[in-house]
This record gives structure tokens, sequence and C-alpha cells, in this order.
């Protein structure tokens, strides 16, 4: 969500629209306004007061190039791209103007075309312009992120007013009357004329020989015009005539754009502004230019009604387009801030004021996470720790000395070797054990043999029997009684037979049948 503030810094009074924008809604949010009594005073100053006393969101603002020092112009181009156009669109600046490049900014909208063409909208202000307008905002505190022309902005008023068609838009102020002729929500063509309110008064002034303060009053009070359009006032009348002579010319400039006559094309004259409640004005104008003529009401339903409910929509208007142009119900896409004059964020003004509270709540979450990560190692050392002291309890226990490096690492040892120390004694499984070879022999030998077994040996499959008999027939009568049945059917002598004192000694060697020739035990 985010509040957008569009500032009309109008020559006689300041006037702010504040919306509210949401995901999926636009909210207002106040209207204000302040006269500028005193010429004189610094406008910064004013500006500072003014968002002060009424508690203005200045985080998005919006304000404007005033009309008076830009040039719009239409161009036309044969392709469409946006970056074959922003490359185009200044040299078609530089050729057709006497402006140098480097000293002036050049903003511009699609505003028609096709697939092929696009129709421009081409504004033109010096830099110096820009950079002065920017400066007032920044020192009120009130930097904008966009600064739209004044004239073309009055576009983004198709959004809450729902024009049909094209409408000329008429802003008259108190210095000065802005011209646009909008057609979808896109400025066509803008113009401003140094005419305006003021100049009323002062033409009333001197006709009727009173104070500005007196023709003032009388403008407001009674207006200019009497019966019919006859006025007391000729000097008057001709200022207002002016400003229709003006109007009548945009609209014919803009009658190719338009697709034909402005007569038949244009929909209605929409009459906003400081000045735009000046009687009959609104009359006088439909008369000179052939269009029904008004001044913008407030809609019944939908979003105008709600937008243009806070004030007089005449008044705001202008400041009300500014405010649709910093949201998503923008029509016009003008924006004088660019290359060094640029917006920039200030990530700091975001953690030192938007951001602060969720800074805070990260790092409250970061140290509850870095907490709960701490307390989570802890508790899982402590459990292993445990289970170590448990296994050396049962390695101690079990072998009956204590672990001297990792108890598990030591007790699978142990319990390795306790299975093979298994496997030779034939405590479980497998085939013949130690045990078990030595249990056939005895069986198989008979008593009457005199022989003795001096030393036996088991590698892999093979039996080494070295035995000490009485005589050389000892020899020959076991390795037969031996081969006479598995698994001692390959015994025989090996080596020659040795005669003792005692008697004889020699080697019998038996390949066992069945079995695997991987295990070597002794």
């Amino acid at each position: 969500m985010k509040n957008v503030l569009g500032l009309d810094l109008g020559a006689h009074t300041i006037k702010a629209v504040e919306l509210r924008q949401t995901l999926s809604s636009l909210e207002p949010a106040q209207m204000r306004m302040h006269p500028r009594a005193l010429p004189d005073h610094p406008l910064p100053d004013l500006l500072r007061r003014f968002a002060a006393m009424h508690q203005l969101a200045t985080d998005h603002v919006v304000a404007a190039v005033p009309a008076e020092r830009i040039s719009v112009r239409s161009m036309s181009f044969p392709f469409r791209d946006r970056k074959r156009l922003a490359a185009a669109v200044p040299f078609e600046v530089e050729g057709e103007t006497p402006f140098d490049l480097e000293d002036v900014i050049v903003t511009w909208d699609a505003v028609g075309g096709d697939r092929a063409r696009a129709e421009l909208a081409v504004a033109i202000a010096p830099r110096r312009a820009v950079a002065e307008r920017l400066d007032v905002l920044r020192e009120a505190g009130c930097e904008p992120r966009v600064l739209e022309a004044e004239g073309l902005a009055l576009a983004n008023l198709h959004a809450v007013l729902g024009w049909d068609g094209a409408r000329l838009v008429v802003d008259m102020g108190h210095a000065s009357t802005k011209l646009c002729v909008v057609r979808d929500g896109k400025a066509l063509l803008a113009r401003a004329i140094p005419v305006a309110g003021r100049h009323v008064t002062e033409a009333m002034a001197r006709d009727q020989g009173r104070s500005l303060d007196d023709a003032e009053h009388a403008k407001c009070e009674d207006g200019v015009f009497h019966l019919g359009f006859d006025s007391a006032s000729p000097s008057a009348v001709g200022v207002l005539d002016r400003i229709a002579r003006e109007a009548v010319r945009l609209l014919e400039s803009a009658e190719p754009l338009l697709g034909g006559a402005a007569a038949t094309q244009v929909g209605g004259v929409v009459l906003v502004g400081g000045s735009a409640r000046l009687h009959r004005l609104d009359e006088y104008l439909g008369e000179r230019l052939g269009i029904a003529t008004a001044r913008p009401a407030v809609p019944p339903e939908g979003l105008g009604a709600a937008l243009l409910a806070g004030g007089d929509p005449a008044l705001f208007a202008p400041a009300l387009a500014l405010a649709l142009r910093g949201t998503s119900r923008a029509t016009t896409a003008t924006d004088f801030r660019q290359d060094d004059l640029a917006y920039r964020t200030d990530f700091r003004s975001y953690l030192g004021r938007d951001l602060r509270p969720t800074a805070v709540l990260a790092g409250v979450v970061g140290a509850l996470g870095l907490a709960t990560a701490v307390t989570s190692l802890s508790l899982e050392s402590r459990r292993a720790d445990a289970i170590r002291g448990q296994i050396a309890a049962l390695y101690e226990e079990a072998v009956g000395t204590a672990p001297t490096t990792n108890p598990v690492t030591q007790l699978g040892n142990e319990l390795y070797a306790a299975r093979e120390r298994a496997d030779f004694l034939g405590v479980y499984g497998g085939s013949l054990s130690a045990l078990d070879l030595l249990s056939e022999l005895s069986r198989r030998i008979p008593a009457d043999l005199e022989v003795r077994l001096l030393e036996l040996n088991i590698t892999g499959r093979v039996i080494r029997l070295k035995v000490a008999g009485s005589n050389f027939e000892a020899a020959e009568r076991l390795t037969r009684v031996l081969s006479a049945e598995p698994p001692f059917r390959n015994a025989e002598v090996k080596g020659g037979i040795e005669s003792t004192k005692d008697g004889t000694r020699f080697t019998v060697a038996i390949s066992l049948t069945g079995g695997t020739d991987d295990e070597e035990t002794s």
C-alpha cells in the first residue's frame, strides 16, 4: 500500500490531492488547498508548512513542470518499437526545433498509430526549468518521483470521469490557461496561454475604474457578462475571447490525429481550474467553440464518485490528475525526471521510516532462529555424548577394558574379531570348523594305530598334520584311513619320512573338498 500525493502549484493557490493505492483498489485520502497570499514568500517554506499542517504523505509525490515552460509537438514515425523510438525522438526534436539537446529534456508518450506506425505526443522543456522545479520541491521536503508535463497530465482525468471519445480540457487558472486534447486517456496535444483569471480581473479594473480587489470581488460575484454576452468590460471579454481563439486553433491542429473535424470528433469541452467557476464561462466557450462545455460533476457511482466527493471537482481536477499519474490508473507516461535528474531511491529513508518495524521484526525473527539453532545443536550434542557413553559402557562390560578412542569403531572391531573366532571354533553356522576337523580326525584314526599328532595347521582349504609314528607303515596306514571318505579323501604324505630314535616323523597334507577359498584359519 502507498499514498500518492499530487501537487498542483498554482500561481494563486496550492492544491493537493492524496490517494491511497492498495493492491486491489484506489481510495481518497484527503484534498487540501492553501492560498499563496504573499507572492514574494518563498514557495519551499510555504509548501513545507502546508505539508506539515495537513500531514501530507510525501514519499510518492507527483508534480509538474509549468506548462508555459513546455513545448508540445506531435510526431509520427513509421515504426512502433520503443527502443527505436527512444533513439529517434531526440534527433527529430533537434532537427525540427532550435533547441540544443544538451539544454533540454525530451519526454514522449505514444498516443496513436497502428502496428507499423506510431503517433507521439512529445514534450520538450529546458533542463534549467526542470532543475528549478526539482530544487523547489526538494527544499520543501516533497521531492517528486514523477515530474509530469502540466497540461498533458490532465488526460489522467479520463480514469475517473469516464469520457467516451475525445475531449478538450480547459484548465483556467490564475495566471495561465492550459488546453489539452484528450482521446481515450491519451493527451494528443496541449498548449499553454499566458492569460487567465488574473487578466480578467485586471481588465475589469481598467475598464470600470475599480481597484483590483473590487474588480476581483465583482468578477466572483457577478461575472463578466450581463444579458446575452454583453459586458461592461470589453477588455475582460477580450481575454476570454483570446482563450476561445487559442482553443479553436488547438482543435484544428488536432484534427489529423482525431480523424475528422473537431466539431464532430470532440464530444465536449471540460472546464476545470481555479477560474473555471467564472459565471457563464461555460456558456460563452460553448457558443464560441460550437461544442458543449461543462464543468466536471461528481459521477453518481464508480471510482470517480469516491475520489471527487471530497472537494470541488473543477478546482481539484489538476491535482487529482497528477495524483492519478502515480497510481495504477495512470493513462499518461511523460516524465521529465531523466538522465542526471532521474529519481533515485534513497534506501536509507526506507530503513529509517517505512522499513524500520519490518527490520526490527526481521531482527527478532533472526535472533529467535539463531537461538533455536544453537539450542538444537546443543541438544543434539548432548544426545550424541549420552549415546557414546552408553556404547563405551557396553564396550567395557563386553571386552573388560575401557575404549581408548572412538567406542563405536572399537566395538565394531571387537565384534568382527569375535565373529572370526566364533567361525574358527565352530560356535555358529558355516562349514566344518577347526574343532569339527579335530573331532573328525580323532574319530578316523584307529586306536591300534600308534601315531601322535605333533602339529596341526589349517591354511585356507589345506590341512597339514605333523605326525610321529612308531614305524614306516604308520604313515601309509594313516593316509589310507583318512582318504577313505570325505572330507579327507585327498590326504597324502608330503616330503619324506624322517627316522628318529623313537620311530618316524612325517607330514600329511589334506586338500579339503567343499568350503571356501577366501578364509584363512590357523
